[in-house]
């Protein structure tokens, strides 16, 4: 039976629906934009059941008269607002409408519509600095979310916790690491694009990536996201309500960026110290500590496909790029 995915139009969404259509499973993909052309383009050419509503996650009625109408069995809630702190500022009541809101109305109608699974996205946001003084972050430290898109995101994720206590929906929530792949691109609704990508807009052009120490490094490929939430959907039986997918360590900056100049030539690096002027990272978080994905890994046998090298020469292969 088809799966819906809100947000399903950010790379996130593309790359789980990907994984689906390999698997021959129907997608239905909602979103308020539609995807990318050459995104569009290319699942469809992956499997024959791909369907795109156009819909606001804030819209209950909408949403149940999607779920109704494709028959959908199971649900991944993507669709969220990644506020930046000038975002922060400006539209705080819509933030917390689309990030908390819109996951109160998804959890909702799938309770109505007698939803079989959903797996909800979370994020490492949901951490402050109490993170920090540890090696790995296991599901059981408490978050204390610094920002506001953290704090919708760890409010979204309790009410999904509640409705699977209280409300008997089989609900998890999937707190992501940082996450890369292919169709990346600026929905309007990311204000920090990921570092892979910043760095590989700079090397494109042959200029120089300026950047701080201590940039997030807990990264994992968007292939390996999307194989890890494809098995949350269809694990038997899950005995948790919170997964992390991550990789489990710290990806080097300074070997990514060696790889890049062994694509592009003309591409430097620096590292900058203090107040000096940054072309990547500008607006990122300092690193946190990786994710620990052991629970993941017991629960659902799910283990990482991608390793620095085989996730660089995946990102970089599909772009056809020329050493010049």
């Amino acid at each position: 039976m088809p799966v819906l995915i809100t947000g399903g139009s950010g790379f996130v969404g593309l790359n789980i629906a990907i994984a689906l259509l390999r698997k021959g499973e129907s997608v239905v993909l909602y979103d308020i934009g539609g995807p990318p052309q050459a995104a569009e383009e290319h699942l469809r050419s992956v499997g024959p059941g791909l369907v795109i509503e156009r819909g606001d996650v804030r819209d209950g009625p909408r949403l149940a008269t999607t779920i109704r109408a494709h028959h959908i069995d199971r649900i991944v809630h993507g669709a969220a607002i990644t506020a930046g702190p000038q975002r922060e500022i400006q539209q705080a009541r819509l933030i917390t409408e689309v990030n908390l809101g819109g996951a109160i109305e998804v959890l909702e109608a799938a309770l109505a519509c007698g939803i079989s699974r959903v797996v909800q996205l979370g994020t490492g946001s949901v951490f402050g600095v109490t993170s920090l003084n540890v090696e790995r972050i296991e599901e059981e430290l408490v978050p204390v979310p610094d920002s506001l898109y953290g704090i919708t995101k760890y409010a979204a994720e309790r009410a999904a916790s509640r409705y699977r206590d209280k409300r008997g929906l089989d609900v998890v929530t999937a707190r992501l690491g940082v996450v890369f792949g292919h169709w990346e691109y600026d929905t309007g609704v990311r204000d920090t694009l990921s570092l892979p990508l910043q760095f590989l807009k700079v090397a494109e052009t042959g200029g120089t990536a300026r950047f701080r120490p201590g940039l997030p490094d807990d990264w994992i490929y968007a292939a390996d996201v999307a194989d890890a939430v494809v098995a949350l959907l269809y694990a038997p039986s899950l005995g948790h309500d919170v997964y992390q997918i991550g990789r489990g360590r710290r990806w080097s900056m300074i070997d990514w960026c060696d790889r890049l100049r062994g694509v592009f030539p003309r591409f430097g690096y620096a590292l900058v110290e203090g107040d000096g002027p940054v072309n990547v990272g500008a607006v990122s978080p300092t690193a946190r500590p990786p994710f620990s994905a052991e629970r993941l890994r017991r629960d659902t046998g799910f283990s990482a496909r991608f390793d620095e090298t085989s996730a660089f020469d995946d990102y970089i292969h599909p772009l056809h790029r020329k050493n010049d």
